[in-house]
This record gives structure tokens, sequence and C-alpha cells, in this order.
């Protein structure tokens, strides 16, 4: 099996059309909606680092057991902040500034 450093690469994130996908070579198995936009990621970045993002997915996962589909509404900052909260959960080395802190 190949290495596989996630969060290594900011460019990693895209956007196709109203989906963020995370490329890692791995298939995703949690999408998160907030409003009209998805997020295809996968779940162990996410719960490594956010309690609330653990609680609720593993809600999730004993009603289910394929691909999560999460819900968030009422995020301050809505979408563009869910990406930067992506993007630190993976690890990627953000630059805050006073225009994207929620």
């Amino acid at each position: 099996m190949a290495f596989l450093r996630l969060g290594s690469k900011s460019e990693a994130f895209h956007r196709e059309g109203r989906t963020w996908l995370f490329t890692t070579g791995l298939q995703s198995d949690v999408t998160i909606e907030i409003g009209e936009m998805a997020f295809n990621l996968l779940k162990f970045p996410l719960l490594s680092r956010s309690g609330l993002l653990e609680k609720r997915i593993e809600e999730l996962s004993c009603e289910n057991g394929s691909i999560l589909v999460l819900k968030l509404d009422g995020i301050p900052g809505g979408a563009k902040a869910f990406e930067l909260i992506s993007k630190f959960c993976y690890g990627v080395k953000l630059a805050l500034t006073a225009v994207n802190v929620v």
C-alpha cells in the first residue's frame, strides 16, 4: 500500500459544481451537506479533529451502513467556513485572516 499523507497539498481539494472533493485516491465515506454545497470527505480525519463531527458521524453510523450523508445547517460562515474547517481537519496549512475567521 502506498504511503499517503492526508492534507499534504492544499490543491488536493477541488470543486466540481456544487461539490467539494478531496482527492486522495480513496473513496469518500461521508458527504457533508451545507445548504446547496456538498463535501465528499473521508471520516477519519474529521473524527480526529472535531468532537462535534465525531458525535454526529457516530450517530449516523449506527443508523446506516454505507456512505453517510450528514446535513449541517446553521454553521456560521456557511460552506466557505466549512471548507476551512475540512482543510484544518485534513492538516492543510491555513492562513487565518480577519476575513476568514469565524
